[in-house]
């Protein structure tokens, strides 16, 4: 006797692809971006090059309109602000062991607009920074706009989104020396940018090294 409703396995198969696409549409859209023509680094901050010593990132800097920020030198960061995209900005310069420049991390903080929806402004600021970067450095390697349930891109609640960390919004570049470039917003709707050397990583994995050589 035939089973009402249709075969077992074509049932499933149905309900398995309804499933897949209604957890898509909660998603929201994750667009990795095909990798295009590209100019695959250096990537620098202010055509500083990378391991130039932290003194000379202070002069170089100045030079370009950045203060440094008291209390803001260490061993391994030099803290400076000044303004980009016409807004207050923050920007570190970390060093390695031997004072010399690896990786730039930049914030671009939400400002004071009364009346103003806060995301719509700052991805304004992110959708201009990434426009700057392709026009500089080609196509992107991965992108990532992605808002999950109950959000949704555009529904007016980006602010919530971000902050309960259920929306990434994220592009990288990546350089054929290992060298990365990321352009994001954060939880506090900072739009970010961070430019990593190749030596980044390896200066890391030697400090966590050293810290836990007596374990």
């Amino acid at each position: 006797m035939r089973r009402r409703g249709g075969p077992v396995p074509q049932r499933l198969a149905l309900l398995a692809a309804f499933v897949a696409l209604a957890t898509s549409a909660l998603a929201g859209p994750a667009n990795p971006v095909p990798e295009g023509k590209a100019h695959r680094g250096p990537y620098l901050f202010a055509g500083i090059p990378w391991l130039v010593p932290g003194d000379s990132v202070t002069g170089r800097l100045a030079a370009r309109g950045y203060k440094e920020i008291a209390g803001g030198r260490q061993k391994d960061r030099r803290q400076f602000e000044g303004r980009l995209f016409e807004r207050w900005t923050t920007i570190t310069a970390l060093l390695d062991d031997r004072s010399r420049l690896i990786r730039w991390e930049i914030s671009i903080p939400v400002p004071s607009e009364p009346g103003r929806d806060p995301y719509l402004s700052q991805r304004a600021i992110y959708d201009d920074a990434v426009a700057e970067m392709e026009a500089k450095h080609g196509a992107r390697r991965s992108s990532l706009d992605q808002f999950r349930f109950p959000y949704q891109k555009d529904d007016g609640r980006g602010v919530r989104a971000l902050g309960e960390g259920l929306a990434t919004i994220r592009s990288e570049w990546v350089g054929r020396a290992g060298e990365r470039l990321t352009v994001a917003m954060d939880e506090r709707v900072s739009v970010t940018l961070v430019y990593q050397s190749s030596q980044w990583v390896a200066t890391e994995k030697e400090r966590r090294r050293k810290k836990a050589k007596d374990l």
